[in-house]
C-alpha cells in the first residue's frame, strides 16, 4: 500500500491505460480496470510471489484459468489469450520482460497504478468520498 502513497490523482495516473496503446507497431485495446477480467488479471500480476523473479505465462494462464486439466485445444487457446493480456499490459508499460528470459515484472509505473486501481476497488464509496472531500 506504501505504492499508492501518491500525490496524482488517480483519474490522472490511469488515463492513458484507458486508451489504446502501441506495442511494436501493432495496436494494443485499452484496459478496463473496472471489468472483472481485466480486475483479475491486475491482481494476478500484482502477487506478491512474483515480485523477486517475475512471472511466467504459465503462471498467469493457471491463476486466470485454473490448474483444471484441459484438452490439447483448449490449452493452446488459454495459452494465447494469457499472450495477449501480457502484451496488452507492456504496450501500457505496466509490465515489463526480464531480458534473456521468459518473464515479466512489474514496472514502477506498475505498482503504482494496479495498487492504486486496486485499493480502490477495495473502497467503499464512503470512503472514497471522505478521500475527495
Amino acid at each position: 500500500m506504501a505504492a499508492v502513497n501518491h500525490d496524482q490523482p488517480l483519474g490522472e495516473l490511469i488515463s492513458d491505460l484507458c486508451q489504446p496503446a502501441e506495442l511494436k507497431g501493432r495496436r494494443v485495446r485499452a484496459l478496463e480496470p473496472l471489468s472483472p477480467d481485466d480486475s483479475r488479471l491486475l491482481a494476478a500480476v500484482n502477487r506478491g510471489e512474483f515480485a523477486i523473479n517475475g512471472f511466467r505465462n504459465r503462471d498467469l494462464r493457471s491463476l486466470l484459468f485454473g490448474t483444471a486439466e484441459v484438452a490439447g485445444a483448449e490449452l493452446k487457446r488459454q495459452g494465447a489469450r494469457t499472450t495477449r493480456q501480457i502484451r496488452m499490459l507492456r504496450a501500457h508499460h505496466l509490465i515489463r520482460k526480464v531480458s534473456k528470459t521468459h518473464r515479466y515484472t512489474l514496472t514502477a509505473k506498475g505498482h503504482l497504478a494496479i495498487n492504486a486501481l486496486l485499493a480502490a476497488q477495495q473502497s467503499s464509496p464512503q470512503q472514497l468520498a471522505q478521500l475527495a472531500a
